[in-house]
């Protein structure tokens, strides 16, 4: 099953909630330190948009679950 990540940096406050819970799929980008998919997982190099392998689904769903600002949206195809 593919697991579609996304992010939505302008919705970001940099928390950094889904650095601690998924720091395999999102990554700090400099100058402002909000979060970017890492470019293994990057669709056509989008740094916010992703695909991850089911493995990785509950950790990113928690990633989700604990943005607070909404910014993060997994979902499976």
């Amino acid at each position: 099953m593919v697991v579609r990540v996304r992010i939505d940096r302008r919705k970001c406050v940099v928390a950094h909630f889904c650095l601690f819970y998924a720091p395999t799929v999102f990554i700090p980008i400099l100058p402002d330190g909000k979060p970017a998919i890492a470019e293994q997982y990057r669709v056509d190099g989008n740094i916010e948009e992703g695909i991850v392998p089911d493995s990785l689904y509950e950790i990113v769903k928690e990633a989700e679950r604990n943005c607070p600002s909404g910014a993060i949206k997994v979902y499976r195809e």
